[in-house]
């Protein structure tokens, strides 16, 4: 039997429906949309994956949706499945899976389902991506299956990638919360790795004037000024609706929209003020979007969740790539620009002016003032210099 499977992207291109193959990044993971078409890497939204394998010499296509940081894991599933298969037969047996048993994976749709439900969209998507990665690394199928070593299996493999401490950290937590829900034993995912937490990452001056003077079209002016004057996360300017922007108080209202399952992080609603010119910005963008409910949803008023990539390909349009990051020599994705960047200057800025932290910590949304105060330690350093150079360090 043929054992080889590979990811297809059944996609809409310009010459209709094609089935090419998907893009796996050097960081282990699916490209999504992305295809490899004609030596180049290509970008169709619009499709959904595949797994291409062969029973003797036909070819057989299985369907597994359209979401990406499920499709390793799929893969490497139907490769054990196949080669289970055939060595079942190789003893004149058939292969019969055991109903008793509790899978992974349908332990995992359900741990997803709940955090949704509670919600947790931004969460559910980070549990996916660190459970579906663990699953991927360690070949398990069945709770039973587990062991101790196979978190300390996965730590060594994101480690072998080069991953950062904090992602480590986070990715554990992650897992473990899995572990939990499957009421698993407590053994099974030991202690955390350790990370140094460092200085909060902000853009200078010269990078927002040169990032802005690139940008174009009002649709991205508004979007980015928005995040840059606000510190909106992601997904609070993914769900920012008309009704929340209040020109008689001139603030911004953060809040959840159940209907369209976006609920605000912490459950807690908050107002942000509006400077005169932002307020100007988004009067003349109602008046050609009249009837649209979201601010910055599609064509089709429908949440865009792809802000981000929307912000990489400004940059590498405008030439402001780092050209030596990760990001830039595989994908031309500096990694040095990224959305919530922009939150982070929005509260460093905001202490630097004198603004008291409590203050601050309300306009952010942190639950913790301790939160707050990390960003109060990034300060520009020629004035420090100054105040250090004029010390007599003789003196008494």
């Amino acid at each position: 039997m043929n054992k080889t499977v590979s990811l297809m992207r059944y996609c809409k291109t310009k010459d209709g429906w094609k089935r090419l193959p998907a893009v796996v990044g050097g960081n282990g993971r699916v490209r999504p949309g992305y295809v490899r078409q004609d030596g180049k890497l290509v970008e169709y939204p619009q499709g959904s994956y595949q797994l291409r394998y062969y029973v003797g010499s036909k070819v057989r296509y299985e369907s597994i949706g359209d979401n990406a940081g499920e499709c390793l894991l799929k893969l490497h599933q139907k490769e054990r499945l196949l080669a289970a298969q055939d060595a079942a037969a190789g003893a004149g047996a058939v292969l019969v899976e055991e109903p008793s048993r509790v899978k992974l994976q349908t332990q995992l749709n359900r741990f997803i389902l709940a955090t949704q439900d509670r919600g947790s969209n931004v969460a559910a998507d980070a549990y996916r991506l660190a459970v579906n990665e663990f699953l991927t690394v360690t070949g398990k199928t069945y709770t039973d299956q587990l062991t101790s070593d196979d978190m300390r299996s996965y730590l060594r493999s994101l480690r072998g990638r080069g991953v950062s401490d904090r992602t480590l950290y986070n990715r554990h937590s992650n897992v473990k919360a899995f572990f939990k829900f499957c009421e698993l034993d407590k053994k099974l995912a030991p202690a955390a790795p350790k990370y140094e937490i460092g200085l909060p990452e902000v853009y200078t001056g010269a990078e927002i004037q040169t990032f802005f003077d690139s940008l174009k079209e009002d649709y991205h002016k508004l979007l980015f000024t928005v995040l840059l004057q606000c510190g909106l996360r992601e997904m609070e300017a993914v769900y920012l609706c008309w009704p929340d922007i209040k020109y008689s108080t001139r603030t911004l209202l953060v809040c959840s929209k159940p209907d369209l399952g976006f609920a605000v992080k912490d459950k807690e609603e908050r107002e942000v003020p509006l400077s005169d010119s932002l307020i100007e910005m988004f009067k003349a963008w109602r008046t050609t979007h009249p009837t649209t409910r979201l601010v910055f949803g599609t064509r089709s008023d429908k949440p865009n969740t792809h802000l981000l990539r929307t912000l990489k390909r400004l940059v590498n349009a405008a030439g402001l790539n780092c050209g030596t990051c990760e990001g830039c020599r595989d994908y031309d994705e500096c990694q040095i620009w990224y959305l919530h960047k922009f939150r982070s200057t929005y509260c460093t800025k905001l202490l630097r002016s004198g603004m008291d932290p409590r203050t601050v910590q309300s306009l952010m949304g942190h639950s913790d003032i301790q939160t707050t105060m990390r960003y109060i330690r990034p300060h520009e350093t020629g004035a420090i210099h100054d105040r250090v150079t004029s010390i007599n360090w003789a003196a008494d």
